[in-house]
């Protein structure tokens, strides 16, 4: 239910819907209904346009933990979280590739360099029917082209989402204190919700930012305004669901 409500209300899809309520509208002689839903479509394109709104909702997930300057001495291991990966590229053309949240896996790959006796654990799996239609199989492969060392790297390859990494992954560490936790930092809330959950007091370490200072109106830039909308949308569903469900204890985890 609530992935369909997300799906349903991606701005995209809000536009196209939209537009076919104020057809059929039209088409049935309701010129007036009709007209008015056009008006209304064409002026929420205009501000979201206009209107820095995607990162005015973003910037508040991706400000709530700040990225550590001088990490602790005492640190047990990276615990990065799957997304950034291409699954489908990969499995179509066999070649390992990354989407727009790749930075999680790249900055795994420096972390590991600068801190090379550290354990990594990747969480995440997916629901692929092949082999290669897979999270982890697609990081396996772009940490072996890094150069990683793979006796270092614990995969956790069945977790679909984030609460499940969270109870996954915890049952492969025995330790579980003083873990870096990478991933989008408009997913760190929910992310660390959902580990604190699992009596996890994992270190937020985001990466993958989206937003930078804060851009005024007047940019014309429907789809980035629109995507934007849509990470915030998914981020801040999810937060109100997982409280909901006791996949997390708190509507707005903090630092």
């Amino acid at each position: 239910m609530t992935s369909l409500l997300e799906w349903i209300l991606q701005p995209d899809r809000i536009v196209l819907f939209g537009l076919a309520m104020a057809t059929a509208f039209l088409v049935s002689g309701w010129f007036v209904a009709g007209r008015r839903i056009v008006y209304s479509v064409f002026a929420g394109i205009l501000f979201l346009s206009l209107a820095p709104v995607g990162e005015w909702a973003v910037s508040p997930l991706e400000n709530r933990f700040p990225r550590p300057t001088d990490l602790p001495t005492d640190i047990s291991g990276i615990l990065v979280l799957a997304g950034g990966e291409d699954t489908g590229i990969t499995d179509s053309r066999g070649v390992a590739s990354l989407n727009g949240a790749g930075d999680r896996l790249v900055e795994t790959a420096i972390l590991a360099r600068a801190y090379p006796d550290l354990p990594i654990l990747f969480s995440g799996g997916g629901v692929g029917t092949s082999e290669s239609d897979n999270h982890a199989f697609t990081a396996r492969l772009i940490f072996s082209g890094l150069g990683l060392d793979s006796t270092k790297i614990i995969y956790e390859d069945e977790s679909r989402t984030t609460a499940e990494s969270a109870e996954l992954a915890r049952k492969l560490v025995s330790d579980d204190s003083g873990w870096l936790l990478l991933t989008s930092a408009s997913h760190i809330p929910r992310a660390v919700g959902a580990f604190r959950a699992q009596g996890w007091d994992v270190i937020a370490f985001p990466v993958d930012y989206h937003t930078g200072h804060m851009s005024g109106w007047g940019r014309f830039k429907f789809l980035h305004s629109a995507g934007m909308l849509s990470i915030a949308i998914h981020e801040w569903g999810g937060l109100i669901w997982y409280r909901l469900s006791g996949v997390s204890q708190s509507w707005f985890p903090a630092p």
